[in-house]
Formats: structure tokens, sequence, C-alpha cells
């Protein structure tokens, strides 16, 4: 869960499963690993599958900002 829900930044990242219960398993294990984001959507690419039987789906996250973009910085 965002601690800030004004501060974030929404990213998107493919993986390939069997079926979309496979694919939201996946997202929310990157989700988990990364900390302090959320899984948005997960939305199937394409129709038919891989030689190895899998599809393509896309992630859809939203993560807070961890503010490294400071430009106000005097070093």
């Amino acid at each position: 869960m965002l601690q800030d829900p004004e501060n974030f930044e929404e990213w998107e990242l493919e993986v390939w499963a069997e079926n979309l219960a496979t694919a939201q398993a996946k997202c929310g294990f990157i989700a988990q690993r990364v900390g302090l984001t959320e899984v948005i959507n997960v939305s199937q690419e394409t129709k038919n599958p891989s030689r190895n039987g899998t599809f393509r789906f896309v992630c859809w996250f939203k993560s807070e900002s961890q503010g490294n973009d400071d430009d106000n910085s005097d070093d």
C-alpha cells in the first residue's frame, strides 16, 4: 500500500504466463519485491500462445516516488 498517494509514478512490465491468474500472481510478486507498489491492472497482450504455451501480459503498477530526482540539492 502506498504511504503517500499524492507522490507516485506509474510504470509497466511485461511477463509471460500460461493464464491471467498466473500473470496476476507474477505481477503481485513483483510489486511485493519492489515495495511501496500496487498492481493497477494486468492485461493480456497476445491471443495466441508462444511455442512454450505462454501468453504475453503487461503488469501496470503504481509506485510511490522515491524522491531521487531532487534538483534542489546543493552538494
